[in-house]
């Protein structure tokens, strides 16, 4: 009985491996989960930075003003070059930012959002409305 066992219990620990390392893998699932997870903390993160006040970020986040838009990046990977960032960024306005303030506004729509990307090079900036005046981007040097 036991043996019977053992092969649906490995099934499901596969499986269950393979989900998280997909989520670990997404930095827009994670970001979208950690917003959510710490939207209280970013708004009055986001309200003490436009006001010009010292702000404390939810753990994790980085937070900094950028022309009207608060950015709060929360994780990168790659080297050099070739290197991703993302976060989410607060924006009054309600308008789309991405990565340090740029403006997706002009950018082309590409799925549920916007996609930035450089006329002359290979840097691209893709960002998504996550609840109203925040939005989720994702920088690609």
């Amino acid at each position: 009985m036991k043996k019977w066992l053992f092969f649906p219990c490995l099934c499901v620990l596969v499986l269950t491996a393979g989900f998280c390392l997909a989520l670990r893998n997404d930095p827009q699932a994670r970001a979208e989960a950690q917003f959510k997870a710490d939207l209280p903390q970013l708004e009055a993160a986001a309200q003490a930075l436009l006001a010009g006040e010292a702000a404390q970020c939810p753990s994790g986040w980085e937070g900094e003003l950028w022309g009207e838009a608060v950015c709060f990046e929360l994780g990168s990977r790659g080297f050099g070059p070739s290197t991703s960032y993302w976060g989410v960024s607060y924006v009054p306005g309600d308008f789309p930012v991405g990565f340090q303030g740029l403006s997706l506004a002009e950018a082309p729509r590409e799925g549920e959002g916007w996609l930035w990307q450089e006329a002359k090079g290979d840097n691209c900036c893709y960002g998504e409305q996550l609840a109203p005046c925040w939005y989720y981007w994702k920088m690609d040097f």
